[in-house]
């Protein structure tokens, strides 16, 4: 790795980064080595004259205890200076120091024998090593060092002349810069690891900052979906009142279907499917999607799926194949059936020729459930792409009649949410194999699910006669709706607030028996809050239903904390009146008394 900085701020770091750990590392040695001299004049300080020792080791106590002092200053208060001021103030007092070892050391070796010379040169050189090694982080300090408490003594002992002496001076001469070499390659070892490390903090940082720009633009995105599928269920939800209601005019003259009418109504249904697949992926997104697993025979799962979907098969001239299966799997019915739905569907709709097959197979504790058609297939770099939103593989020209491109996207949310393996095998232009790894049941849950239920679904209750309040503020849905609702047989009070809709029912002359109302609504308050309201009046078992485009979170979460039956716009009449009918179900009879 380089040592070169690829910016300003690096270098600043760095250097840094490098006077921190110096301080860190230089203290109690500055004050070792001062001891060091001390005892090399105590050996040989007998027959010395003091002037050759006595100056240079004063002085060097004296640079100690400065340097001590800048050390503690730097801890209490490293930001008083610059970077480049303490690393000065200790180079200086490396320098000092080395003044001192080397005049010290020169001047006494004029006045001893061979062998005590041997003793000061072998600890100089000890020093100036252990100096090079401990001050590897900054090395400034270290090599003012070393260059000026050897430089004296290789000077002296040139000056002798022998040939013992021109050696010990030559060695030392080597000596120098070969520590100098170690201790720069350990500060560029160091610098590299610094340099590393502020890489990839920034690396980190700039991560951190793509991340949060990733879950910005997907909140964006949701709130853009959100907003945008609000104001499109607005006018779908009327528009899917009128045309029942055209169609029961239509009927009522005797003029039977009108092909006009179904045209539009294919065209309605297209886009309520695409706000439907917004709806699903806004709320497995939103997490409120509860799964409840429990005991399934596979095969009534299977049987559904032959019933739904043969029809669809041989109208394309394909031939559907379902291999019958008699184990019980663990998971929640409604959503794993609508994983295998969107399998079978996109394999009958890119299918041409050939067929479809769903089968199973017992894997490790689980049962695979594999759908596999003979169909366009898909090409091996396209594998992770076809579970994003709106991805189609061989549909460039977006025809609707091959799907919206959100099926996958729901499978792979729900098939994470369920905890069932979701695995793709495909080849392009020899089909597709799409599985998902579902546990199997015990042997005692699996009994439990083979026997019949005592209780079966409870009949819908009859609508007719029924005194519903519908509360929405857009006069065209509240109209269509009030239409609608009598014409099931119901006596419908309209409003379109909270306010106006308290007013309507404590003035009317008889207790609603339901309340059908939209969740946003003008003025104070909310469809969850009028329903509060009414229920205070009503009994808490007054049964409503609760009917918003909004797809976001919050809204979501707020009827789910509430308990409320939620329906979303556009609600097609079929499913209005089962809910309706559902909940009145739950409580027989008439409309409570005011409370």
């Amino acid at each position: 790795m380089s040592t070169e900085f690829t910016s300003a701020d690096e270098r600043t770091a760095v250097r840094a980064e490098q006077i921190r750990a110096f301080f860190k590392e230089t203290g109690d040695q500055n004050l070792a080595g001062a001891i060091v001299l001390s005892l090399i004049v105590f050996v040989v300080h007998k027959g010395i004259p003091a002037w050759t020792w006595q100056p240079a080791l004063l002085s060097l106590y004296g640079v100690t205890l400065v340097r001590m002092w800048l050390i503690r200053q730097y801890h209490r208060a490293p930001a008083s200076r610059s970077t480049e001021a303490w690393g000065r103030g200790q180079t200086i007092a490396g320098a000092l120091s080395g003044l001192c070892w080397g005049s010290a050391n020169a001047a006494m070796l004029w006045h001893l024998p061979v062998e005590l010379q041997f003793f000061i040169l072998t600890v100089i050189t000890v020093a100036a090593a252990a100096n090079a090694s401990e001050g590897f982080s900054y090395t400034p300090p270290s090599c003012a060092f070393i260059l000026i408490s050897l430089t004296p003594a290789i000077i002296w002992l040139l000056s002798i002349g022998d040939r013992l002496h021109r050696v010990l001076a030559l060695m030392l001469t080597i000596f120098v810069p070969m520590t100098l070499w170690q201790s720069h390659k350990r500060n560029q070892t160091f610098i590299e690891a610094q340099q590393l490390r502020f890489r990839n903090e920034a690396l980190a940082r700039e991560l951190k900052v793509q991340r949060d720009a990733a879950e910005q633009a997907v909140q964006a995105k949701a709130r853009f979906l959100a907003a945008a599928s609000h104001d499109l269920r607005q006018p779908m939800q009327a528009l899917s009142i009128f045309h029942e209601l055209l169609q029961n005019e239509l009927q009522a003259a005797g003029r039977g279907d009108s092909a006009l009418l179904d045209n539009a109504r294919q065209s309605a249904e297209a886009m309520n499917a695409l706000l439907d697949a917004l709806l699903d992926i806004s709320k497995l997104d939103a997490n409120v999607v509860r799964a409840d697993r429990r005991p399934i025979p596979v095969q009534a799962l299977l049987d559904d799926m032959a019933r739904e979907f043969m029809p669809l098969a041989e109208q394309k001239g394909l031939r559907l194949r379902v291999r019958p299966c008699a184990a019980t799997i663990v998971s929640d019915p409604v959503l794993l059936g609508q994983v295998l739905r969107n399998l079978l569907g996109n394999a009958i709709r890119y299918t041409q020729e050939g067929g479809v097959l769903i089968g199973c197979r017992r894997r490790q504790g689980r049962l695979v459930i594999a759908v596999a058609d003979t169909g366009i297939g898909i090409a091996a770099n396209q594998h992770a792409a076809v579970f994003a939103e709106f991805f189609q593989a061989g549909n460039q020209a977006r025809d609707r009649k091959q799907g919206l491109g959100l099926g996958l996207a729901i499978v792979q949310r729900l098939a994470h949410l369920l905890d069932h393996p979701l695995s793709l095998r495909s080849e392009l232009g020899r089909g597709s194999c799409f599985a998902v790894a579902v546990p199997l049941a015990a042997a005692t849950d699996a009994a439990a699910a083979a026997a019949p239920e005592a209780e079966d679904i409870a009949m819908a209750a009859s609508l007719a006669g029924r005194r519903v309040l519908a509360i929405d503020d857009d006069e065209a849905i509240r109209s269509g709706l009030t239409s609608l609702l009598q014409g099931w047989g119901c006596t419908v009070t309209a409003a379109g607030s909270v306010v106006d809709a308290l007013e309507q029912v404590d003035a009317g002359p008889a207790a609603i028996d339901a309340v059908v109302s939209d969740m946003g609504l003008p003025g104070p308050g909310n469809g969850i809050d009028a329903i509060v309201a009414l229920r205070q009046r009503f009994g808490s078992r007054l049964p409503a239903i609760l009917v918003t485009g909004d797809t976001s979170r919050a809204a979501l979460q707020a009827a789910t904390a509430a308990n409320l039956i939620l329906l979303h716009k556009p609600i097609k009449p079929a499913q209005l009146r089962a809910a309706l009918s559902a909940a009145l179900a739950q409580k027989p009879g008439a409309g409570g008394t005011p409370t």
